[in-house]
């Protein structure tokens, strides 16, 4: 008797498991939703919001994520159409933006299909990235074992 509640247990929570795992969904592009709001500052927006000890200028170098219309925040998937969205923050600084992807409500993770951010042109965005990748190589490169990586730039001020 255990051993059949305990397999039934086992099997609604693999089913419902799967149901939010877009990534594993062999028919993923079906699922797929367009939510538009701002890109922010995920460690930025979580110290102003709740006094999060988010050090962004250290570690997270103020990676782009996406603040949905009714305040959800989403970190953004760093993958070939994520990661330009995640480093190019000095361009993408609170712009709105459509995004068309793949939510992982669980992890509060959105996949992007395709994003339109309004004020940036996608080569903008691309070169601004670029940018933001050769100025962190150059500070992790200095970096000696133990120390903070230091950065060039702080948001504190806007605070």
């Amino acid at each position: 008797m255990f051993r059949k509640i305990a397999m039934g247990l086992i099997l609604v929570f693999l089913a419902t498991s799967l149901s939010f795992a877009g990534g594993w969904d062999k028919q993923k592009g079906l699922d797929k939703v367009t939510l538009t709001g701002t890109l922010v500052c995920i460690g930025c927006s979580l110290k102003k919001l709740d006094g999060a000890n988010a050090q962004c200028d250290l570690y997270a170098h103020h990676a782009r994520g996406f603040q949905a219309g009714d305040g959800t925040l989403w970190s953004i998937g760093e993958n070939e159409k994520g990661h330009d969205i995640v480093r190019g923050h000095t361009i993408l600084e609170k712009k709105n933006a459509t995004i068309t992807g793949w939510m992982y409500p669980l992890a509060h993770y959105i996949e992007i299909d395709t994003i339109k951010v309004d004020g940036a042109t996608p080569e903008q965005i691309a070169k601004t990235a670029w940018e933001e990748d050769q100025l962190l190589a150059k500070r992790l490169a200095s970096r000696k074992v133990g120390e903070a990586p230091i950065l060039a730039h702080s948001h504190d001020e806007e605070k």
